[in-house]
């Protein structure tokens, strides 16, 4: 699977989304180790939203669990930047309205 991930920029693929959820967790390090050489070269997209990764223990988007998960998801990838992260949960409008004025 490493080389297939490799091999994919040659061909002109740049764009490689992972999540945490995926595994949980193992298909970011898969990307993370097949796209070390050449981190800088591509742009990578990773995904956040549940307890312990697992889409069956329900949601869990506090920013303790954030900070908790970007930290996993940048040594898993092994990289110290994400070009794009993503929370996979909605959040309902009710919360939104309560959210703190910036």
């Amino acid at each position: 699977m490493i080389a297939l991930i490799r091999k994919a920029p040659e061909l002109g693929v740049n764009f490689f989304d992972t999540a945490e959820a995926y595994g949980p967790f193992s298909n970011e390090e898969l990307v993370g180790e097949a796209l070390a050489p050449f981190r800088k070269e591509v742009i990578v997209v990773t995904k956040f939203g549940f307890k312990e990764g697992k889409p069956s223990l329900g949601l869990d988007s506090r920013p303790e669990r954030i900070r908790k998960v970007v930290e996993h998801s940048l040594k898993s990838l092994r990289t110290d930047y994400i070009d794009l992260y993503i929370n996979t949960v909605l959040i309902p409008m009710c919360l939104l309205k309560k959210w703190p004025e910036q």
